[in-house]
């Protein structure tokens, strides 16, 4: 079996990666175009490098360069005869789907953010994904409430929408070595007895970063340990962020790092993770939340993407109200004074989490599914 990729806005994604791994282990032929908005190559290509895959980068300027883009993947794979293409993210659907129709090969899509062209009322990305699924033989959804909004909100028809959650190596998020904790630590400037809530959310309005910052405003003089660290890629919500920073003098208690080199290592950085997106479909994913289940970290999250499928209100988790300040604080004010009962429900999400999101299990399904597209 021979398989292409088309990604794109991707600077690292460990489930790509070990995707990417799992296939060269199941000796699968594969060949990766990954499009990029900076003309540096993002780790995600280097990484692929680094495990011996063939990929091509192109760096994506301007309209021009869907052209430009479209040949050069072309005149990549003309010799490779693949069996299948499959197609993921903005600039990696509308390629990757013209390029199969080009070399006449069947196609699949992985749908990551399935409403965000009417989130951000984006024809553009409105029409890419029409015609995505258009074209695609089947559409795969990573999560439940991403099947549902498709099957609710876009002209697809049931059977073509299959599920496969994405999947952890259970042995990456074991056996966290102190050094690798301390190092983190002196890294992001922690005290031992510093209480930390971490975010790993890009600085994007619908990830609910401001709910969090009040929430932090109310408790700082209580809890003058308190601290927020937010991780991911900036986004339109940055200004807003550094404003309310300054509004509510939260500089010793609220910081955005960018991106980490480690971000499994953060989970046991993190007292309690929050993630908080405002509402149930505009998150239809959150690697983050079963990455927080299979780390054993505390959680505190919103019924969206993955935690509407998986998180039980003091079971394995504690679930907070959309778009609550209020609810946080009082999850927040939960978590400190009752630690060891998070610790709890954070061991049952663990337990959950190897049930369910296996990366063994999702490799094997994509497989099956990739067998059952080309031999129809």
């Amino acid at each position: 079996m021979k398989l292409a990729f088309f990604t794109s806005h991707i600077d690292k994604s460990l489930q790509w990666l070990w995707y990417a791994e799992s296939l060269k282990n199941n000796s699968i032929e594969q060949y990766h175009i990954v499009i990029g908005l900076n003309k540096k190559e993002p780790f995600f290509v280097k990484d692929l490098k680094g495990i011996g895959v063939n990929v091509l980068y192109l760096h994506h300027k301007g309209s021009y360069d869907f052209f430009k883009n479209i040949i050069k993947s072309y005149n990549f794979l003309q010799s490779y005869k693949v069996d299948l293409i499959h197609t993921s993210l903005p600039y990696g659907n509308i390629i990757g789907q013209i390029v199969a129709k080009l070399l006449n090969v069947k196609t699949v899509t992985t749908c990551e953010n399935v409403s965000w062209a009417k989130d951000f009322k984006s024809k553009k990305q409105e029409i890419i994904d029409l015609f995505t699924f258009k074209l695609s033989k089947n559409i795969i959804a990573t999560t439940d409430t991403a099947a549902e909004y498709l099957k609710n909100n876009w002209p697809i028809k049931p059977e073509k929408i299959q599920k496969i959650y994405h999947g952890l190596k259970q042995e990456e998020y074991q056996n966290i070595s102190d050094d690798r904790v301390f190092n983190l630590k002196r890294k992001y400037a922690i005290n031992d007895n510093d209480f930390i809530i971490g975010m790993i959310a890009r600085m994007e309005f619908w990830k609910g970063h401001k709910y969090a910052i009040k929430a932090i405003f109310r408790l700082k003089d209580k809890y003058p340990n308190i601290k927020l660290l937010i991780f991911g890629a900036g986004g339109e919500f940055l200004p807003k962020f550094n404003e309310l920073i300054l509004k509510y003098d939260l500089k010793n208690h609220v910081f955005y790092h960018g991106f980490s080199d480690d971000p499994i290592g953060l989970f046991k950085l993190f007292n309690v993770h929050l993630h908080v997106p405002i509402s149930k479909y505009v998150e239809t994913g959150g690697i983050n939340i079963i990455e927080g289940m299979i780390s054993a970290c505390p959680q505190i999250l919103t019924l969206s993407g993955y935690a509407a499928q998986s998180a039980e209100h003091l079971k394995n988790a504690y679930v907070v109200d959309y778009k609550s300040s209020d609810s946080i604080e009082k999850a927040l004010v939960y978590s400190i004074e009752n630690y060891q009962k998070m610790k709890d429900f954070s061991i049952q999400a663990r337990k959950d989490a190897l049930n369910i999101y296996s990366n063994k299990v999702k490799v094997q399904k994509h497989l099956d599914l990739y067998k059952i597209i080309i031999n129809e």
